[in-house]
């Protein structure tokens, strides 16, 4: 009795039928161990291109699959070229088939001339089912001397090693024996609840006086509505682009700000000082109107008033949400914070 056709066979002849009809008449492609595919080329016409599958791996994926459905493996296979002994030909013909066999999994990672399963007319074969077609991708590996020297002293015989090129195809279904069957979609569901209160039962403590009752979140009052609802956005417009720092000059009077936000919002602005002895001072809160709400617009840019400050000196920018009349609003949260230093004699 004929062995059955497997999903495992079907990917490794659909590997080698899209190679195939890539090379000319002078090139075959075959799917034997090494030391076969030596014997079969002798005293013929024709070049061969091995496949030889020398791993199988699990995927490392799927962790969760079940028996009934496909399992997944990828298959590790050498390219090796094998030259006839007629002579005649280029001396690098091997490297021309080689280079060729590369080139076309390089331009085709995703074979197209490999679908699995696909269909068929037996009722006995794994592919009659009405499942997907899968298509293998093809990824060269870089495996060392060692083990490529071990797959070659392992044909026997006198074998001479021959320079191949390693390959990863996956990812390959093994059909399960039988399908497991998905179970239909929900249509319908009752709920059935009915009021059924147990007695209390006789060894039943009652909570005595030293227990006390905290109210839930959900029946405490509601909590009062933020003060503002929004958050500006402050930056220093400096000529080297935005910034949250910045120095400037003994006695400088103003330094540019970007302030976004909502269009026409107003924000009070405070600088508070440090001064070189230790000393702080705070100026006076200054009221500026949203101009833009985008912190690179030119609309966005105010000047930002500063008291004359002497080499040591630092001072933090402070803004925060203020009403109609420029007056910052109580409890309102500040925006990011700037700092200003500054430097010179």
């Amino acid at each position: 009795m004929a062995v059955a056709v497997s999903s495992l066979s079907i990917a490794v002849q659909g590997i080698a039928d899209f190679l195939d009809a890539q090379f000319g008449e002078d090139v075959i492609l075959s799917i034997d161990s090494p030391q076969r595919a030596a014997e079969r080329v002798k005293g013929g016409d024709k070049h061969f291109l091995n496949l030889f599958v020398y791993r199988v791996l699990p995927s490392g994926f799927q962790a969760s699959s079940t028996a009934g459905e496909p399992f997944f493996v990828r298959i590790h296979a050498l390219l090796t070229p094998f030259l006839t002994d007629q002579g005649g030909g280029a001396s690098d013909i091997d490297l021309r088939i080689l280079g060729h066999a590369i080139r076309i999994l390089a331009s085709r990672p995703v074979l197209p001339g490999a679908p699995l399963p696909g269909q068929s007319s037996d009722p006995g074969d794994f592919r009659s089912g009405p499942h997907l077609d899968y298509r293998l991708q093809a990824v060269l590996l870089a495996p060392s001397m060692e083990e490529l020297n071990h797959i070659w002293t392992t044909q026997g015989g006198d074998l001479a090693y021959r320079l191949s090129a390693a390959y990863e195809f996956a990812l390959i279904p093994i059909e399960p024996l039988e399908h497991s069957v998905e179970a239909p979609p929900v249509v319908g569901s009752i709920l059935d609840l009915q009021p059924s209160v147990p007695a209390i039962p006789p060894d039943f403590v009652p909570y005595g006086p030293e227990v006390h009752a905290f109210p839930l979140a959900a029946t405490l009052p509601e909590p009062a509505p933020p003060p503002t609802n929004f958050l500006p956005v402050v930056l220093f417009s400096l000529a080297g682009g935005l910034s949250n720092r910045a120095s400037v000059a003994p006695g400088t009077d103003g330094i540019p700000l970007a302030i976004s936000g909502p269009l026409g919002a107003k924000v009070a602005v405070t600088v508070e000082w440090t001064r070189e002895s230790g000393d702080r001072e705070s100026q006076a809160p200054q009221s500026f109107a949203i101009g833009a709400q985008r912190i690179d617009d030119p609309d966005a840019v105010v000047t930002l008033a500063l008291d004359d400050g002497v080499a040591g000196d630092s001072a933090v920018i402070l803004t925060r949400a203020a009403d109609d009349a420029g007056t910052a609003i109580p409890n309102s949260p500040f925006a990011n914070t700037l700092a200003l230093s500054v430097e010179g004699a």
